[in-house]
């Protein structure tokens, strides 16, 4: 499977100002491009009897050119281009993976087009210019790349070489074997410099896992404050707590308000996007950092609860499906007030289940996204229908109701926890497609679900504890993985975090329950503790 591990780049002074120029010109490159192809491509259509025509938008009739496709391709950049001086200063293979870029871009363009005559999409427009001065990301394939005393060297043009002011090398992770690599990029972010090791571990997808058991599922429903709310047709249930998620998110947005008070909504200029690390771009990494360390913790969490949802698994309690209560688009124009709209939206939920994805492609569990319509106010203890969005028969009413906030009461009089009845139904509307046991998925799971704060209240020994119980496609029984530095294996850099200090930790009997112990985790099995 093809992997992409970006890491931090650490260079020296020299290195940098070498990576710096490099980028500099494949910035400089790439405008050189889009200027021949763009030229090539408007002087052909000068050309057209009736290219240049008059046209109607919306309610204005405009003068402009008709859309065509663009007919540069890869050769005839490579071609025109191979004298340019930004070209000779890169590495042969890296100036043409960017022009390989440019002529992706124009490809895409065309479909574009095709697409929009068809009346599917909006007027497409060709590739636009870099921002002069700019960086690009400079690329390596393994053509171009020597190894050599466990460092990798990059090639270096003729023209650059003899103004180098030290060596350059790439030292790669711990974790990826030199043989794995396949391309190193170089990728300037908010005024830093990160390497993307794009790898590939020889691993394949899994259709099939004879180790799961794929009539038992947890299914998930997200939200705010409580992010995912999961209920298994095992009987139990969770929720994975958003309000610190909110917090960063909202820190952000009063940082962000504070640097652009007093100047238009849409104000944007070079202190917000430079290469220089201006406060706004220290703000935006961390935010994204904090981002990108939930996303991995709660997919890694989830993945480790189908793989191991008990103490000791047997073949029984290893769960093969996922499900996903999702509307596609639904963040799109939403208008649930200021404060509504910025607790929502800028949740990435949506990154989340792409994760999600591929943790699932690699163990072979099942992951189904469905819409969830109708979930939160139907009853699941007394079987309402679930009509899907549109498709509500005329006088259509749930049983119950939600009574409070995070309360709902069935029929019955029966109260339970509100996001955990919206799971459970999410569970419902996938149920017969995939041959769903949810006999044991009652009241009980439905009333007090534990939370759980990967930030505060999850410590490193059950996350070891939680690895140390998964199960591969190819072996019969769970394997036990030593306990090594957050550096030494690749799967240890995206399991649950969060701080032990003055926490509550969470603990596991050999039943599943959750207990609380304080100051010291204990990981309760049949026979000893860890």
């Amino acid at each position: 499977m093809y992997r992409t591990v970006p890491v931090k780049a650490n260079f020296s002074d020299e290195e940098k100002a070498f990576w710096i120029f490099q980028c500099e010109n494949a910035n400089s490159l790439w405008n050189c491009a889009t200027y021949y192809s763009k030229q090539k491509h408007y002087s052909w259509l000068e050309q057209q009897p009736e290219a240049y025509t008059t046209y109607w938008k919306e309610d204005v009739l405009r003068y402009g050119w008709k859309t065509y496709k663009c007919n540069i391709k890869y050769a005839e950049l490579c071609k025109e281009l191979k004298n340019n001086p930004h070209y000779k200063a890169m590495a042969a293979q890296s100036a043409q993976q960017t022009l390989k870029s440019v002529a992706e871009s124009i490809t895409s363009y065309n479909q574009l087009v095709g697409l929009y005559y068809k009346g599917q999409v909006d007027r497409p427009k060709l590739l636009r210019y870099r921002k002069k001065g700019g960086l690009a990301a400079v690329t390596f394939p393994r053509q171009a790349i020597t190894y050599k005393n466990g460092l990798f060297y990059p090639s270096i043009s003729k023209e650059s070489k003899p103004e180098l002011l030290a060596e350059i090398v790439l030292g790669s992770p711990d974790f990826i074997d030199p043989d794995w690599v396949i391309e190193i990029t170089i990728c300037p972010d908010l005024g830093q410099l990160w390497i993307d090791w794009v790898i590939d571990d020889g691993k394949q997808p899994v259709e099939h896992n004879p180790n799961l058991d794929y009539s038992q599922a947890w299914s998930f429903d997200h939200g705010g404050y409580n992010w995912l709310t999961g209920v298994s047709t095992k009987g139990k249930s969770l929720i994975i707590d958003g309000r610190k998620i909110k917090s960063m998110n909202q820190g952000y947005a009063r940082l962000i308000a504070k640097y652009k008070s007093g100047k238009p909504d849409f104000y944007w200029d070079s202190n917000l996007d430079s290469p220089k690390a201006t406060l706004r771009e220290r703000v935006q990494r961390k935010r994204n950092n904090q981002m990108r360390d939930a996303i991995n913790k709660a997919a890694r969490f989830i993945i480790n609860r189908c793989l191991s949802d008990s103490a000791l698994p047997t073949l029984r309690e290893r769960i093969g499906n996922l499900v996903i209560g999702w509307n596609e688009r639904q963040k799109d124009s939403i208008n649930i007030g200021k404060r509504g709209n910025q607790n929502f939206v800028f949740i990435p939920t949506k990154r989340l289940i792409n994760r999600l994805e591929q943790l699932c492609s690699e163990y072979g569990i099942k992951l189904t996204i469905t819409e969830e319509s109708y979930t939160s106010k139907a009853s699941y203890l007394d079987d309402d229908s679930l009509p899907r969005h549109g498709e509500k028969p005329k006088g259509w009413k749930p049983s119950g109701k939600r009574v409070k906030r995070g309360l709902y009461r069935s029929s019955k009089g029966y109260l339970v926890n509100a996001d955990c009845n919206g799971a459970a139904n999410i569970a419902r509307k996938v149920a017969a497609q995939l041959g769903l046991d949810l006999t044991k998925a009652g009241r009980g799971a439905l009333t007090l679900p534990h939370r759980f704060d990967f930030f505060t209240s999850l410590s490193r020994s059950y996350r070891i504890s939680c690895e140390a119980v998964r199960v591969h496609p190819t072996a019969s029984q769970p394997y036990r993985i030593p306990r090594v530095s957050t550096g030494g294996d690749v799967n240890h850099l995206s399991l649950i975090g969060g701080s032990s200090k003055n926490a509550t930790q969470a603990t596991h009997d050999h039943d599943g329950l959750l207990s609380q112990k304080r100051g010291q985790v204990v990981y309760s099995t049949h026979s000893s503790s860890l």
